[in-house]
């Protein structure tokens, strides 16, 4: 099994000249399949990341669209080690 890593690199609003928290909802997709609906919530300006476990196919495209109550920016990639037990995953 593979992981995907979410990152979120910008996610806020601006309220009244400010930059202020907000919510957004990412889904992740492994070609044309949805794997993964994300609620993402706070402030950020640096990236900040999360992994998610897949079953994915060699070759099949991973992507992620969302929907934002602000301004938010996101990308995702398919990686070979898993980031919880810190080991590489059989192929």
């Amino acid at each position: 099994m593979s992981s995907i890593k979410l990152t979120v690199k910008r996610l806020y609003q601006i309220r009244d000249e400010r930059m202020v928290n907000t919510k957004a909802t990412a889904r992740i997709y492994v070609g044309d399949t949805l794997i993964a609906t994300e609620e993402v919530t706070g402030l950020t300006e640096s990236p900040v990341s999360k992994y998610l476990h897949a079953q994915t196919k060699a070759g099949e495209a991973v992507r992620v669209e969302w929907d934002c109550e602000g301004i938010a920016e996101m990308s995702v990639a398919e990686i070979e080690r898993c980031p919880c037990c810190q080991h590489n995953e059989p192929e």
